[in-house]
């Protein structure tokens, strides 16, 4: 017979709080995805092949790594 007495009490409760925050954190980690979300931003350099990141979005664009316009 297990005797309950308050360690025993705030044991159960703490290792089910952990368990709960546990599987909230992987729930929404595995729900999300952050490439998805930055690969609009991807470019890639036709002339020196270079990737980057381009958050501005203008056309035409310039290569950070050789300088030449992209499209």
């Amino acid at each position: 017979m297990i005797i309950w007495d308050f360690n025993v009490i705030m044991a159960i409760v703490m290792t089910l709080s952990l368990g709960f925050v546990i599987s909230l954190w992987v729930f929404y980690t595995l729900g999300r995805s952050p490439a998805a979300a930055d690969r609009d931003f991807f470019r890639q350099c036709r002339f020196c092949g270079y990737l980057y990141f381009d958050y501005s979005k203008k056309t035409p664009g310039t290569c950070p790594c050789c300088g030449s316009y992209q499209d």
